[in-house]
């Protein structure tokens, strides 16, 4: 799970259902839950199936620099004897690329629906690997769920099915040493992280102010939890635990960012004394230099098992 589709998560289990944007945050989550499910299912049959010799590296969710932008990189295995870029498509339907006009739709349940066109993307995201790395470079385009079929092929790219790719990319293969695998990861793992989360929250009107606040019970995820005897407990189900405030924070981090006004602090913890918030924040959120301002610490891997055992 990457920081942004852990924002989809926070937003979805936090924004009210009154709010105009909830249904609409609930379908991209949908979305991106099914593309990182077949992203998942790609990189692990690749690890497991694929033979090649010497190292593969395989790199997800990577963003490169091109032209005024960056382009997004579903999957990409580096190899001393290839580089390709995998643009991973978990869709059913039959499908249909347009290699006149270049557009892509599919075909579901009798409903001709547009799409944007893996075959864009996918050049968009190889001319952007090759001059980032100076390299030549491969694109495929992966079909990761059986119930997809291709009625029309795209023009410049193949199209290959899950299961037949270890084969397809092994008849890639060189039969020469041409880059140093090593290098390049390293070049692409020094690139910046990039946040897609506030644009989206930009484009959703979602404020901090628009979200349920307090800390979420686990059990019931619907409602916050009380303070008491130092221990946060829930007055529906009777879950308890002293460190369910560490999941909120990282919640606010992967939204808004990891610097956290002691005001908001508060607001979002559901606490009135100052001593108690004190006690909460110490080693979760450091004092700054400036009064009333804090850093939260990042622990992403706390929001990926939280969202892990919902969304299995």
């Amino acid at each position: 799970m990457n920081d942004f589709l852990l924002a989809q998560m926070v937003a979805a289990e936090r924004l009210p259902n009154a709010h105009e944007s909830k249904a609409a945050v609930l379908a991209e989550l949908k979305s991106s839950l099914a593309g990182a499910s077949g992203e998942q299912r790609t990189a692990a049959l690749l690890k497991r199936e694929l033979d090649l010799p010497g190292e593969t590296i395989f790199l997800s969710d990577v963003h490169i620099p091109y032209k005024e932008g960056t382009a997004q990189i579903d999957l990409l295995l580096i190899h001393e004897q290839m580089v390709c870029v995998l643009e991973v498509k978990n869709m059913v339907g039959e499908f249909y690329f347009d290699s006149i006009n270049f557009q892509f739709h599919r075909i579901i349940d009798g409903r001709r629906e547009g799409m944007r066109n893996p075959e864009a993307q996918l050049h968009r995201a190889v001319r952007a690997v090759s001059n980032f790395l100076g390299v030549s470079v491969h694109g495929v385009i992966v079909l990761a769920s059986r119930s997809g079929k291709v009625v029309e092929a795209p023009k410049h790219y193949p199209v290959v099915s899950l299961d037949y790719l270890p084969f397809h990319l092994e008849q890639l293969m060189q039969g020469s040493n041409l880059f140093d695998a090593r290098a390049l990861a390293s070049k692409l793992r020094g690139l910046p992280v990039r946040n897609s989360s506030r644009r989206w929250l930009e484009r959703h009107n979602i404020s901090f102010d628009s979200l349920r606040l307090g800390v979420t019970c686990p059990s019931c995820r619907t409602c916050s939890l009380d303070w008491r005897e130092r221990k946060w407990k829930c007055v529906v189900c009777g879950f308890y635990s002293q460190d369910a405030h560490e999941v909120a924070l990282q919640e606010y981090a992967v939204l808004f960012g990891d610097k956290l006004d002691t005001g908001l602090a508060y607001r979002l913890l559901g606490v009135e004394n100052k001593y108690v918030l004190y006690r909460l924040l110490q080693g979760s959120a450091i004092q700054g230099d400036v009064r009333g301002k804090r850093q939260i610490v990042e622990d992403r891997q706390l929001l990926r098992e939280y969202f892990g055992r919902i969304y299995r």
